[in-house]
């Protein structure tokens, strides 16, 4: 999938505008499906954390939560 140039997704996040919806069960879990559009983003898992990208609105990872 190519990962458009969008910062939409991370914008929106980080501003507190939108949440991604988290289970209570797995609080870490990476998100599956982009708050703002409802498609399922491509998720890599790594060690240190995860990069979820939304086809449409762009890329987001963990590690800018901790910021």
């Amino acid at each position: 999938m190519r990962v458009p140039e969008s910062t939409e997704l991370a914008d929106a996040i980080l501003s507190g505008s939108v949440t991604f919806s988290v289970r209570a069960d797995r609080p870490y879990d990476a998100p599956r499906v982009c708050p703002l559009c409802g498609r399922r983003m491509v998720v890599k898992i790594n060690p240190f954390g995860w990069e979820a990208a939304c086809s449409r609105h762009g890329l987001f990872r963990s590690e800018w939560l901790e910021r």
